[in-house]
């Protein structure tokens, strides 16, 4: 399942590089699939944990970073959802980042946090500081994912309702980790608190999978359209412009393709490439004339 997850949002990362640049809820929600695929990788999803903690001293500091890594990607999937929901801020919205000094303080305080183990939690779970530390951690996700499906309640139908349903799942999962903390630490049931705990992997990584899931299928139910219908022209217009020279810059083809949209790219190569025939004087042969003034009266249709 993290293989799963890890793909997805590599699909994610790769797929929203072009809207970075132009749109806010993009550059949220990119930095939270960037700071997810952080998160599984010195999970030892990539590379093997042993491995990457090695680099970090063998005391298990990957297990640290994962948390923060994770934490950050949730926040950050909530900015983006707060900006789809045109939610203002409030205080409560840096909350969750309060969390970290104080996970880092209580990871601090824990003993013998060596040799590395994918266990390193339980196995230490005896300890105030282990249960703080992953306490807050936790605590800290748990409200952040309510607070997502809050913002997300009148959007719930649709590829939107899978965000909600896969949000449910995490927060679950996160509430079966926290009641084994709770358990643990502070009651004589042992084996029962370990039960209600081993939920916490099976849930934890399905339900981000769903909402990563469902995140890609809405991305793309959204470009796929526009990208049918012009892909192909803003291409060849980009290309058009860089084999006849028509800008003083190199670069500004391919800056207009990604840094605009298809639609805007393609008007404004359509610009550029008049302005070069009227100072230039020099018409384009017919077939290339033909095919630009079949994109202009495209673009007048969609008027």
């Amino acid at each position: 399942m993290k293989q799963l997850l890890f793909a997805l949002l590599s699909a994610l990362c790769l797929l929203r590089i072009p809207s970075v640049v132009k749109v806010a809820e993009a550059r949220a929600s990119w930095v939270a699939s960037m700071f997810g695929l952080a998160a599984l990788y010195v999970l030892g999803t990539v590379a093997p944990l042993a491995s990457i903690d090695s680099y970090l001293g063998g005391v298990n500091v990957t297990n640290l970073l994962q948390a923060i890594f994770a934490l950050l990607a949730i926040f950050f999937f909530n900015d983006s959802v707060r900006r789809l929901a045109t939610v203002p801020v409030r205080w409560s919205y840096y909350a969750p980042l309060l969390s970290i000094p104080i996970m880092i303080v209580s990871f601090a305080l824990i003993e013998d946090k060596g040799p590395t183990s994918a266990d390193f939690i339980d196995y230490r779970m005896d300890q105030l500081a282990t249960a703080t530390y992953s306490g807050t951690y936790m605590f800290a996700l748990l409200f952040t994912v309510l607070r997502i499906i809050y913002m997300l309640r009148h959007k719930a139908r649709g590829l939107y309702a899978t965000f909600s349903a896969g949000l449910v799942v995490v927060a679950a999962a996160v509430s079966c980790h926290i009641a084994y903390v709770l358990l643990f630490h502070f009651t004589p049931w042992d084996a029962f608190a370990e039960a209600i705990g081993a939920w916490f992997d099976r849930l934890f990584y399905a339900g981000l999978s769903v909402t990563a899931a469902g995140w890609l299928i809405l991305f793309l139910s959204k470009q796929l359209p526009r990208l049918r219908l012009w892909m192909i022209d803003a291409l060849w217009l980009t290309a058009l412009r860089i084999r006849v020279n028509a800008d003083t810059s190199r670069v500004s083809p391919a800056w207009d393709l990604f840094n605009e949209t298809l639609e805007n790219g393609v008007y404004k190569s359509l610009i550029v490439l008049h302005n070069y025939q009227r100072g230039n004087m020099c018409p384009f042969p017919e077939s290339v004339q033909g095919r630009i003034s079949q994109i202009e009266a495209k673009l007048d249709a969609r008027v």
